[in-house]
């Protein structure tokens, strides 16, 4: 547990300004039978050689990513996993333009039937300001040995038959390399998935089991599907193969696979969501892009999410982007503006995920838990305000106990302006009420006076 909270830090102590620095993370997981009361989950994890640091080793330029895979039991309530794994990245030139791979990692755990959390803390250990952490929540339930059941889908890049059982991407006789964030297009045309059946015997009757496949949009529409007929042979059998995505626009999209018993009429689907990027398909249009707006969270989302959003994008949306907001009369235009507002921000047009805004929410989520006062959001506050606009300070001066004068900190920001300050003094009520006094960063509050006016 110490050497999460010691990698936590550093990704906390080192964040910096959107463009600096970039690091991200991507991860997905697959949940397979194991026995009645266990299952099989497949973490599967990676990121971009160009977003490490690589250095000369023995005529090689080597960088290396450091995964800290940590799972919580939350009904036992305790860790039951706590472990530090490292990928090398070794190449022969470091030109970023020649960096286009991923490095890509798994590991398996075989897990009781339970509620757990995962969350994973990917790092360059050459630069270990370079960080980033992914978590999610998953369930594993039982498989009932009564009942038709299929496994999650595995998304991949690839498969090959195999007999190198010690590989990490072995299965079933194939070396099957996952696909962590889930893109395709460009270079990479063809999805690859894998899947398991299992108790096929209890539902299905007919000996030709119909596989149909199909892809949908978000919204469901139909926009490819095909089908094929296997022969159930064996009461549990896996599935693997691949779909060409060459001509997808652009876009978010959903795999599902529908297996069909003619005979009894019994039917049992699973789906995943998958992303694709082809450039010159679907060239991304700044001022709008309603099919991309059409596929998005942003169709669907709610009045009250889409207001909570916009209140907190305050510290970064211009006048005339406040103007414009205020004019909007229905929900499905302010949806529109926010899908464009962060749209126009992206970092990464290649990447499904936007670089700027999870940056963005995460100082927001993060200002809420260290700099909330009293009732008062974190994100609200001055100290909030100053971290989600500007980052986390390089240093942090506290003076909690001055004998004459009031409790204050000076932030020194060492990335703004030739090292930028702000200092914040605690409110003549106490209760760890803090404002901003000073500042030297350009357009901020500025007191050059305001020690004198810290004397109680």
């Amino acid at each position: 547990m110490k050497k999460l909270l010691f990698i936590l830090f550093i990704c906390l102590f080192f964040s910096s300004a959107f463009a600096q620095d970039k690091f991200m993370l991507f991860s997905d997981y697959a949940l397979f039978r194991y026995a009645d009361n266990k299952s099989t989950v497949e973490l599967y994890f990676s990121a971009n050689q160009r977003d490490l640091k690589y250095n000369l080793v023995n005529g090689e330029f080597t960088g290396q990513l450091n995964i800290e895979i940590y799972i919580f039991d939350k009904n036992k309530n305790k860790i039951v996993f706590d472990d530090v794994f490292g990928l090398l990245s070794k190449v022969t030139d470091t030109v970023k333009t020649k960096l286009n791979n991923k490095i890509i990692g798994q590991q398996n755990f075989t897990l009781p039937i339970s509620d757990y959390t995962v969350k994973l803390i990917g790092s360059d250990f050459n630069n270990r300001a370079k960080c980033d952490t992914v978590s999610f929540d998953f369930r594993l339930t039982s498989y009932d040995s009564l009942k038709t059941a299929v496994s999650d889908i595995q998304l991949s890049t690839s498969y090959s038959k195999s007999t190198d059982t010690k590989s990490i991407f072995y299965k079933n006789g194939y070396e099957i390399t996952p696909n962590p964030d889930a893109l395709y297009g460009m270079n990479l045309k063809t999805l690859y998935y894998y899947f398991e059946v299992y108790s096929l015997k209890n539902d299905f009757k007919n000996d030709n089991i119909y596989v149909v496949f199909s892809i949908t949009d978000l919204s469901n529409n139909l926009i490819k599907q095909f089908s094929k007929i296997e022969k159930s042979r064996a009461d549990a059998f896996f599935e693997i193969g691949q779909i060409d995505i060459d001509s997808l626009d652009k876009g978010v999209y959903m795999l599902k696979v529908k297996m069909l018993d003619s005979t009894s009429g019994f039917a049992i689907e699973r789906e995943k969501k998958f992303f694709v990027y082809n450039k010159n398909k679907n060239a991304p249009n700044e001022s709008s892009d309603e099919k991309g707006y059409l596929t998005s969270e942003y169709k669907t989302m709610s009045q009250e999410n889409v207001d909570e959003e916009y209140d907190k994008s305050l510290y970064i949306r211009s006048t005339p982007e406040t103007e414009e907001y205020a004019k909007l009369k229905t929900l499905d235009e302010k949806r529109k503006f926010l899908f464009n507002f962060w749209r126009k921000r992206k970092t990464n047009l290649v990447s499904p995920v936007n670089e700027y805004k999870t940056e963005y929410f995460k100082r927001i989520n993060d200002a809420n838990k260290y700099y909330k006062q009293g009732f008062m959001d974190g994100w609200k506050t001055d100290k909030g305000r100053i971290f989600v606009t500007y980052g986390r300070p390089s240093e942090i001066e506290n003076h909690p106990n001055e004998a004459d004068s009031k409790a204050y900190e000076i932030w020194s920001f060492n990335n703004i302006q030739g090292n930028a300050i702000c200092v914040f003094a605690e409110d003549e009520i106490g209760g760890s009420i803090f404002h901003l006094v000073h500042s030297t960063i350009r357009g901020e509050f500025s007191d050059t006076d305001w020690k004198a006016k810290l004397k109680k």
